[in-house]
C-alpha cells in the first residue's frame, strides 16, 4: 500500500516539476528573463536535480550492496587439527568447524571443509534448512540488485526528461504568440449565445 502512495506521490512532484521546467523555459524564451519565470526555472531544475541525485545515490549504495554479495568464496583453507587450547573437546572443535563451514555455505554457496570428533576432515552436506537459508540470501541479493537497476533507471529519466522539458520550452517560445486584442474587437461575452 505504501508503495503505491509513494509512486503517485512521486509521479505527481514529478509531473509538476517537468512541467514547471517546460513553462518557465518557455517563457524565458518568449518573454527574456523575469523574476516569476526564472524562479521557477531555478526551483524545477532543483526539484528535478534532487530527485535524479537521490535516485543516484540509491543506485550506488543498493550496487555496493549488490556487489558485496558477488564476492569470491574465501580460499580453501588447511583444515585445522589441532587447538592450541587443550581445554577444546573434540565435541566443541567438530560443532565450531561446523558452524564456520555453515556460515561459509550461506554466504557464498561454497562447500567448506571441519574436523569430526575423530580428527578427520569431512566436507560440510548442507540441510534443507540450510539450502533453504542459502535461497533467502540469493533472493535477497537479486532483488537488491534488480532494485539497484531501477534506480539507475530512474535517475537516467530524471535527466532525459528535465533535458526534454527544457527543449520542448524553447522549441515553444518559438512559436508566434497570439497577437495582443485590440479594444475595438467586439466582446465575446456581450454576444448572445447561440442556443436558447
Amino acid at each position: 500500500m505504501t508503495e503505491n502512495i509513494d509512486f503517485v506521490v512521486h509521479a505527481v512532484a514529478g509531473a509538476i516539476a517537468l512541467l514547471c521546467l517546460f513553462e518557465a523555459t518557455r517563457r524565458i524564451g518568449a518573454y527574456g528573463l523575469h523574476r516569476t519565470a526564472v524562479l521557477m526555472f531555478v526551483f524545477a531544475s532543483a526539484a528535478c536535480a534532487f530527485a535524479g541525485g537521490f535516485a543516484y545515490q540509491k543506485y550506488t549504495t543498493l550496487n555496493a550492496v549488490a556487489a558485496s554479495g558477488q564476492r569470491q568464496p574465501p580460499a580453501a583453507k588447511a583444515v585445522v587439527t589441532n587447538f592450541n587450547k587443550a581445554a577444546v573437546t573434540p565435541e566443541k572443535k567438530e560443532q565450531q568447524g561446523l558452524v564456520l563451514a555453515r556460515q561459509t555455505f550461506r554466504e557464498f554457496g561454497a562447500l567448506a571443509s571441519y574436523v569430526d570428533r575423530n580428527g578427520e576432515a569431512r566436507t560440510f552436506a548442507p540441510t534443507a534448512d540450510d539450502i533453504k537459508a542459502r535461497e533467502r540470501v540469493v533472493a535477497y541479493y537479486a532483488q537488491t540488485d534488480f532494485a539497484a537497476r531501477g534506480s539507475l533507471a530512474e535517475s537516467a529519466i530524471w535527466i532525459i526528461g528535465a533535458v526534454v522539458a527544457v527543449f520542448l520550452g524553447l522549441v515553444m517560445s518559438l512559436a508566434k504568440p497570439p497577437a495582443p486584442r485590440s479594444s475595438e474587437e467586439p466582446d465575446l461575452a456581450v454576444e448572445a449565445p447561440l442556443h436558447r
